[in-house]
This record gives C-alpha cells, structure tokens and sequence, in this order.
C-alpha cells in the first residue's frame, strides 16, 4: 500500500521542482526584458512529467548527488527561444511571462492542494477513517 503512495508522492515532489524551477525560468525572463541579447528560457512542464511518468522503474539512491537525473534533464530541456517580439531589444514579451508566471503560481498551489488531499487519504487510512 505504501508504494502507491509512495509514487504519488515522487509524483508530486518531481511536479512542485520542476514548477518551481519554472517560476524561476520565468522571473529571469521577466528581470531581463530590457537586456539586450537576451534571449528568453522556458522548460516544457507537460513533456517532462511524461517523460517521467513514463520511466519503467524508479532509482532509489541514499545520497541526493548519486543521480543527478533531475537537474541534468531540466538542463537538457531548457530552450532558448528565438522569435524576436517587437519593440525590445530581447525576444521577452513582458505582458506574456507574467501571464506564464501569474499561470504557473496557479497550477503551484494547485499541486500543493493535491498533495494536500494525499496526504488526508494517508491519515484517514492510518486512523481507520477516524474510529
């Protein structure tokens, strides 16, 4: 019984990083609108999560340096976009990141909520449902 939560939960924590990870993308793109050459980073949070939802076994490792897997993958993924938006001298549309970063704070919390909601299921179920 504990694998499934333990999944979820893996779940859960892998979607708040790279959701915070996310929002971190977004705030540089936002403090670098008027930098010139800049040009604007974003990480794909739907292709990621299936990419890890796709893994056929989970590592498990006693230290968080024996796999780097999280941090090389985002690094992997991240990309340079290079359509120029008119009027600035980088391709930052600041009116479109904070759209991305008002959306991503959203779905932040919304995962929050759901993790939230696990975790009632675990209590419930090692109350017995309250009796």
């Amino acid at each position: 019984m504990l694998g499934v939560f333990e999944r979820t939960f893996n779940l859960v924590k892998y979607a708040l990083k790279l959701r915070s990870y996310k929002h971190t993308l977004l705030a540089t793109n936002i403090a670098n609108v008027d930098t010139p050459g800049y040009r604007r980073k974003d990480i794909s949070f739907e292709k990621l999560i299936q990419n890890y939802l796709s893994q056929e076994r989970f590592l498990k490792t006693t230290k968080p340096k024996h796999l780097k897997e999280f941090s090389e993958g985002l690094n992997k993924s991240i990309k340079p976009y290079e359509e120029e938006t008119m009027g600035t001298p980088t391709n930052v549309n600041l009116e479109e990141e904070m759209v991305k970063l008002s959306e991503n704070q959203i779905l932040y919390e919304a995962t929050l909520q759901a993790l939230s909601k696990e975790l009632e299921k675990l209590k419930e179920a090692i109350t017995e449902g309250g009796k």
